[in-house]
């Protein structure tokens, strides 16, 4: 086990299939997500970046098991979930938690918070009764929230509470990783700092991996260690934070770069957005996908899916004409 990472993901592809057409033909289908692959350590945080329909939630449910791929591996501490045995499959599953984009919808408004946060325990029969009840109330302690809050229900919160209720939900098993599916997206921007520093603590103070979800580039300086930026259901760059800020390869990334506002002066680059509509998953380009819109697409763009290749530097990137690296690469982030 020595070396070997905690998630590893192997073209992992989910496709879903349209209504069926004359005839009772099948209308089409949905490339939500293609040939995803990439590795996560232990203790750290890869961001899953891109805009909306671009396949991040479908990559972090078939991660998480709630679709099933129709290609691909997802491979937990070295095991392939889909060969082991229920018990063992279960067992891993504990070990890999899910936080949800909406923190009012993913709560069962039926039941108190501390049921809410207790659940996992009781489905996987963890403790006494008493020892459940132990943890649940140490559990909300640790993310900010009142153990006497137990006995109110989800509408009585704010969603700042609500999201830290489904953090301590994810906690309270005790996981190794926690897969966090745009967790910030649905709260006030004074909020998701306090949940954003609340993540960075416990990461911290309990080793955790997260698999991070989401469309905000700002977010991901604070917090990612790594970035696997997706277009089209597709990864096109995968490098380190600091490299893929400083320098990014893909002209993809630097599209979502130049769309991050900076105080006092608006976008990065006024003018740099390309020309035209994302393309439909239903029907996606030939070759690479981000062709129609890229300022450098080459005849072999349109013709030829690229790789994901490694640059030399530390960086994967997808693409027949990246952007050159630059003569002198600093350490740290130059921004």
């Amino acid at each position: 086990m020595n070396g070997t990472p905690l998630l590893r993901v192997e073209g992992l592809t989910r496709h879903f299939p349209l209504g069926h057409g004359l005839f009772g033909r099948r209308a089409g289908r949905v490339h939500a997500l293609t040939e995803l692959s990439f590795t996560l350590a232990t203790g750290r945080t890869l961001a899953l970046v891109g805009e909306s329909g671009c396949g991040k939630t479908t990559a972090a449910r078939a991660i998480a098991g709630l679709y099933r791929p129709d290609a691909g591996r997802v491979l937990f501490k070295g095991s392939d979930l889909a060969g082991l045995p229920r018990r063992a499959r279960k067992d891993a599953r504990r070990a890999m938690q899910m936080v949800f984009q909406d923190p009012f919808g993913s709560l069962n408004p039926r039941l108190t918070v501390g049921a809410i946060v207790g659940e996992p325990l009781v489905i996987h029969r963890v403790g006494t009764r008493a020892e459940r009840r132990a943890r649940v109330d140490d559990v909300m302690r640790g993310v900010g929230l009142d153990p006497r809050d137990g006995q109110r229900y989800p509408h009585e919160f704010s969603g700042g509470q609500r999201q830290r209720i489904a953090i301590a939900r994810a906690l309270v098993i005790e996981p190794d990783l926690i897969i966090a599916d745009e967790p910030l997206s649905a709260l006030d921007v004074s909020i998701q700092s306090q949940v954003l520093n609340l993540m960075k603590d416990l990461q911290e103070a309990r080793g955790l991996a997260f698999l991070f979800i989401t469309h905000d580039l700002a977010v991901v300086d604070t917090f990612a260690d790594e970035v696997a930026v997706m277009y089209l259901g597709r990864l096109v760059e995968l490098a380190p934070r600091d490299r893929l800020f400083a320098a990014p390869r893909h002209p993809y990334t630097r599209t979502l770069m130049a769309a991050v506002p900076v105080p006092g002066r608006g976008k990065r680059a006024p003018g740099s957005i390309p020309a035209g509509e994302v393309p439909s998953p239903i029907t996606p380009p030939p070759g690479c996908p981000f062709h129609p819109r890229c300022p450098r697409a080459l005849p072999v763009c349109r013709a030829e899916m690229p790789e994901l290749e490694d640059d030399g530097g530390g960086s994967f990137v997808a693409c027949h004409n990246p952007e050159p690296p630059p003569a002198f690469m600093p350490a740290g982030n130059i921004r």
